[in-house]
């Protein structure tokens, strides 16, 4: 079968690579502004955190329930919490240890007021709400004040333990909030919120699904960034180090440059985004893509060996074309089945209910795809190219 696809694509592969060894500028020149096209749109691919809903299919019946409960009850199942703890820096300071305390409570107040002016908000509680409840609307002016409220009503030091910890030294305002909002605008007005001046000795933060939901974003966009880095600079090390020649080994590292331009500037067009669960994916596309690019430099310099013994007058890169003609012959067919091997396999995980495994194999599969095409283009371009730039080719006689 291999002799019959060999001698079927012998024509159009042997005007390919004549075309290349020939034209080496043009294809690289086309294939580039292909690749500032897609690396425009690879650069918009944005990152999504991971909800329990995106990890289930969409038919499912949990997720039915889900909304149309959230439908008929807008904000209900969406929280996130602003939390104050006291944190003094000296044994022997003035600064607060009781989250009791009237300027604690009349700034975690503040807080929920201004969290409360955050579109999205729909409720904001704390245990200043508590105290002025059952104060006439005010906050008492000394610790000693609030402690006595509390130990003279039972049922508020009862709903008061509901927004501070059992040792006093963390309060918390709970956020209610719509489901539907863009969780990166609020979260980003939320941590403006906890800017305020706050009492001398307190910290304070915010939690809540999507707190986490956006953190987990900019930890996949550090996630990938470093994997990639980390996997591209031992690639390279190893690469040199099996060709013994830092442009050989340098020349295949295009079929994983290029190929993944390719390949996540098309996932951008198609609606794909980064999430947590394919944060590596890069990595791994690198891991399999770069085998395409070292069979065709490594052919190539195999072919040019064994045709350098022959030198035509009349036309000096024949023996280029002739490499070119055997290499690309020679690796097609095992490029071929190999992608198509990967491919089909990645691809395989959409057979699963879990819409993340799918995705993550469309972005291999997609992937590994781009990198071959990269190997056959590209990089025999490339090679091409600067072995023009190399020695001249010796006569049979020895002589240039």
């Amino acid at each position: 079968m291999r002799d019959k696809l060999s001698k079927l694509g012998k024509g159009p592969l042997e005007k390919y690579a004549k075309f290349v060894a020939h034209h080496a500028i043009i294809v690289l020149a086309i294939f580039l502004l292909f690749s500032l096209f897609m690396g425009y749109q690879a650069s918009l691919m944005g990152t999504a955190g991971t909800t329990q809903k995106a990890m289930l299919p969409e038919d499912i019946e949990v997720i039915n329930t889900f909304e149309l409960i959230a439908d008929q009850f807008a904000g209900s199942f969406v929280t996130s919490t602003i939390v104050v703890e006291t944190e003094p820096r000296y044994a022997k300071s003035d600064e607060i240890r009781d989250v009791r305390d009237p300027e604690v409570l009349r700034y975690v107040d503040v807080l929920a007021e201004r969290a409360k002016l955050v579109y999205g908000v729909v409720s904001a509680e704390s245990a200043a709400d508590v105290i002025k409840e059952a104060n006439d609307g005010r906050i008492p002016g000394s610790l000693r004040s609030v402690k006595s409220l509390l130990e003279n009503n039972e049922m508020t030091e009862q709903r008061i333990s509901n927004y501070i910890s059992d040792d006093y030294s963390l309060t918390v305002v709970r956020l209610n909030m719509l489901s539907d909002v863009n969780a990166e605008e609020v979260v980003e007005e939320l941590r403006e919120v906890i800017t305020i001046e706050k009492p001398q000795g307190v910290s304070v933060e915010i939690s809540g699904g999507p707190v986490i939901e956006v953190t987990m974003q900019e930890l996949v966009g550090e996630t990938m960034g470093m994997t990639s880095f980390v996997s591209f600079a031992l690639i390279i090390l190893l690469l040199i180090i099996v060709f013994a020649s830092i442009k050989y080994g340098l020349i295949p590292l295009l079929t994983i440059v290029f190929g993944v331009i390719w390949a996540f500037g098309t996932l951008v067009l198609v609606g794909f985004e980064i999430t947590p669960a394919t944060s590596g994916v890069m990595a791994m596309i690198m891991g399999i893509g770069i085998d395409f690019g070292i069979q065709v430099t490594k052919r190539f310099r195999y072919e040019l060996q064994q045709t350098s013994g022959t030198f035509d007058q009349n036309d000096p890169y024949r023996n280029r074309e002739e490499a070119m003609v055997n290499t690309i012959s020679n690796v097609l067919y095992p490029m071929t089945i190999t992608t198509i091997a990967a491919a089909v396999g990645f691809k395989c995980l959409a057979l699963g209910q879990l819409p993340m495994m799918a995705d993550m194999g469309t972005m291999m599969a997609t992937g590994v795809v781009f990198c071959m095409v990269a190997a056959l283009t590209v990089v025999p371009a490339v090679l091409v190219l600067l072995t023009r730039k190399g020695k001249k080719e010796k006569r049979k006689d020895g002589t240039k």
